[in-house]
């Protein structure tokens, strides 16, 4: 009885803050947690469950483009009686309310409910079978929306800090936008047609190039054809320590190609790894190629990373928080 009435004291309160939300003049407090983190709002007898067996199912996969498995998110899971109201301003939260009085079982979404950026699912329903029943048939949306809440949360960070001058050089040679944020100061290289910056720490770095080429036909988009002309374009223009050193695509994981589609404006997101020939080094890639119909032309903005030490898949979002802030114009390309 006590953790049913538990489970449904969080749907009470959920409905108590919702009802007082329309009062927009209170500002909400900054988000809180780090990237990659979703905090999981569930009794141990619950999270032992097959409740439990599901959120892991979905939200531990292996993120994708790594060359070792790396969870999608980190899971924190958090006792009702323990959710306090300073873990209320966490980034990415999931609300079980289980309780014999539901009668529906459902997944709702409140977008900024106690701080912002935010988004917080909760996952109603009598028992433990209707609500892993729920959480397994919203799998891909639950996992994408959080995906999306991040990358978002990224790239309004970059635009926040954006390296005006950088932006502006890009705008100039490319006629796109695109941002960059501040600390990617080293221009490693500056063509007509392909730009690289880096930004490095001790131990790391993190890199973006935006290049462009003709547009030929359909053909473009494969796996085969974008892997060609990315080497080829690495070997002439991103070099390692030496001359006789080059950025490649490591082949014996191929990179993954989604065609995707926004606001009329199609592209190929190919996610894989990269590696030095005649070296060392090597890491996860993300690239995105959009046919500009007008220019008759390919524009490629792509993003690494080298951590050896570190995981990968933080890094990766960062990235993909850069090259999210693309556009044609007035047309943005942010999924």
């Amino acid at each position: 009885m006590k953790k049913l009435l538990c489970a449904s004291l969080v749907a009470i309160v959920l409905m108590s803050v919702v009802s007082c939300d329309n009062n927009t003049n209170i500002p909400k407090p900054g988000a809180t947690g780090k990237i990659g983190e979703l905090l999981v709002i569930i009794d141990k007898f619950y999270w032992d469950s097959e409740v439990g067996d599901t959120i892991r199912s979905i939200f531990e996969k292996p993120y994708p483009g790594l060359a070792n498995p790396e969870k999608y998110f980190t899971l924190i899971p958090v006792a009702n009686s323990s959710f306090l109201p300073i873990m209320q301003k966490h980034r990415n939260i999931l609300l079980l309310s289980i309780s014999p009085e539901l009668t529906e079982s459902k997944l709702t979404i409140s977008r900024d409910l106690w701080a912002k950026p935010q988004i917080v699912l909760n996952a109603v329903g009598a028992d433990m079978s209707s609500v892993a029943k729920v959480l397994d048939e919203k799998r891909e949306y639950m996992i994408n929306l959080y995906e999306q809440a991040e990358l978002e949360r990224q790239s309004a960070n970059v635009k926040a800090f954006s390296d005006t001058m950088i932006h502006r050089k890009i705008k100039e040679r490319f006629n796109i936008d695109f941002h960059v944020p501040s600390g990617y100061y080293t221009l490693m290289r500056n063509d007509a047609d392909f730009v690289w910056l880096e930004t490095q720490s001790n131990h790391n770095s993190i890199g973006v190039f935006v290049y462009a080429y003709p547009f030929v036909d359909d053909s473009t988009f494969t796996v085969n054809y974008l892997v060609n002309k990315r080497d080829m374009i690495m070997k002439e223009k991103v070099h390692g320590s030496r001359d006789s050193s080059w950025m490649t695509t490591t082949k014996f994981i191929m990179p993954e190609l989604e065609i995707k589609s926004f606001k009329g404006l199609q592209y190929g997101e190919m996610r894989g790894l990269w590696e030095l020939v005649n070296d060392f080094m090597g890491g996860p890639f993300i690239s995105r190629s959009y046919i500009d119909e007008k220019e008759r032309r390919i524009v490629t903005v792509e993003g690494y990373v080298f951590a050896p030490r570190f995981d990968k898949r933080d890094y990766v979002r960062r990235v993909l928080g850069i090259i999210n802030t693309f556009s044609f114009g007035d047309s943005k390309t942010e999924e």
